[in-house]
């Protein structure tokens, strides 16, 4: 039986993803940042040494024990190998999820500011997105559950998702008892932003009101969470288009809103206003017009049935 063109389609760009991942970042595998560090951390446990032990700064905050045990397997592979696989399949799956509809317009996705940066700096992001589509995925959450809160709350959940995660937190537990509270202890030096607490908050608050839409609760529960100014924390942010126009319309003002961040400023540290007015504030307008169209459509169909 021949593959799909979707199968082909979400393998290609799994594979140009990781190509990628080891062309930027040929030696990650050694980087303690992000993926980076809970594939070390993963390495340390296999070889009996501490996780924990390493100075902590702001651009080295650790991730829970349990990114070290979701990436286990693809840190046994030599050098950068398991890192490429793991990005590259996170990818895959993205997009394997992204045209379960046939929809292909989605993979819009792939040309944002959220999942380049996510690719430039090897982020959990695009794994997290595909959550969504494969509930089963639902244990690699632990990887970064801060960011993971959106996708929880809103994703179906069966009993082989939540078996799979009481074993993930059971290893963990197993093998370094004490780690939540050392995780925790070196938590202080993160820097990041909590959207709703900011001067768009009570704009991003009316989101609340259509708490039914499941693109409206994604967006709260993401300005609800805290993250980082890098733009790549922001990627799922891309579930909530369910048009060509408005997955257009996402990617754009995020590219102007990264693009002026950078003409104006020497890094994204500084990016926080940028990413309200020209990510989040437009993802709402992006709320507010999905529910403006099926006020319309109910009105249509109550007009309709006075007529009969």
């Amino acid at each position: 039986m021949m593959a799909s063109p979707r199968l082909w389609l979400a393998c290609s760009i799994g594979i140009i993803a990781g190509l990628l991942i080891n062309a930027i970042h040929p030696n990650f595998d050694q980087v303690l940042t992000d993926i980076g560090w809970a594939f070390q951390a993963a390495r340390d446990l296999l070889a009996n040494r501490d996780p924990y032990r390493h100075p902590v700064s702001p651009n080295l905050v650790p991730y829970p024990l349990t990114a070290a045990i979701v990436v286990m397997p693809w840190a046994l592979l030599p050098d950068n190998l398991g890192i490429m696989l793991f990005f590259g399949g996170s990818s895959a799956l993205l997009a394997y999820g992204l045209l379960r509809d046939g929809q292909y317009w989605r993979l819009i996705v792939f040309v944002s500011p959220s999942y380049f940066l996510a690719l430039r700096t090897v982020q959990w992001s695009p794994l997290l997105m595909a959550v969504f589509f494969f509930p089963m995925l639902a244990p690699l959450l632990l990887a970064k559950p801060t960011l993971a809160l959106p996708v929880a709350l809103t994703m179906r959940w069966n009993r082989y998702a939540l078996i799979g995660t009481g074993v993930i937190v059971g290893l963990s537990l197993l093998v370094m008892p004490d780690w939540p509270v050392r995780w925790i202890a070196q938590t202080g030096q993160y820097q990041g932003f909590i959207p709703v607490f900011t001067w768009a908050g009570p704009l991003l608050l009316t989101s609340l009101f259509f708490w039914r839409n499941r693109q409206a609760r994604i967006l709260f529960l993401l300005t609800i969470t805290p993250q980082h100014y890098f733009f790549y924390d922001q990627l799922l942010l891309w579930m909530i288009p369910q048009t060509r126009r408005q997955m257009l319309i996402l990617t754009l003002t995020a590219w102007i809103g990264i693009l002026s961040t950078w003409h104006k400023h020497p890094s994204l540290w500084y990016s926080e206003p940028y990413l309200l007015m020209f990510v989040y504030l437009p993802a709402l307008l992006i709320v507010l017009w999905q529910q403006a169209s099926v006020q319309r459509v109910m009105v249509f169909l109550m007009m309709r049935m006075r007529l009969f």
